[in-house]
């Protein structure tokens, strides 16, 4: 059972497309932050740093990207939604 799904029971074929296209967008921002911030997380001297510990980093910085993109992150997953709407509306419009 999904209780994610039970919510969404009453949406029409295109708010549902719409919604799936946001957590995109937000997956992609976690994505990206993600690879930004690893680079904050890499150890200065990385031969003092056991494989495990190397392995919690990245997890960490995993975790704290994707809480940052939900939570709103830098705006790039709200900005790339609305450019990909803006063009759908384009795109319906035929003015393409």
């Amino acid at each position: 059972m999904r209780i994610e799904n039970q919510g969404a029971a009453h949406l029409t074929g295109k708010e549902k497309s719409q919604k799936m296209l946001q957590k995109a967008c937000s997956d992609f921002e976690a994505f990206f932050l993600g690879f930004v911030l690893k680079r904050a997380f890499v150890p200065l001297f990385p031969s003092f740093v056991s494989q495990e510990e190397m392995w919690f980093r990245e997890l960490l910085v995993e975790e704290v990207a994707k809480k940052a993109a939900h939570q709103g992150g830098i705006g790039l997953g709200r900005l790339l939604f609305e450019r990909l709407m803006r063009g759908e509306k384009l795109r319906d419009s035929g003015k393409v």
